[in-house]
């Protein structure tokens, strides 16, 4: 499935979970011109973004979650 905005990426996906039901989906686009050895030696850099990427989802309160999952309407009173 190609879901990189540049066709020239190969996306990585991975998770984050909060107690309060939310996820987040975390992401690394690696250019297809890198070698197997090249992520390799990239491979501490990619986990410490990708913590990083983790740390800042789990600091956020379970209410910013709340309008991440709900998107910009949640809150909104109903028009009658």
């Amino acid at each position: 499935m190609d879901l990189s905005a540049n066709a020239e990426f190969r996306k990585l996906f991975f998770s984050a979970k909060c107690d309060c039901g939310t996820s987040a989906l975390l992401s690394v686009e690696i250019s297809n011109d890198k070698t197997v050895e090249d992520i390799k030696d990239a491979l501490r850099s990619i986990i410490d973004g990708l913590g990083r990427q983790a740390k800042q989802f789990r600091s956020m309160s379970c209410d910013m979650h709340t309008k991440m999952r709900l998107g910009p309407m949640a809150g909104r009173q109903p028009i009658d």
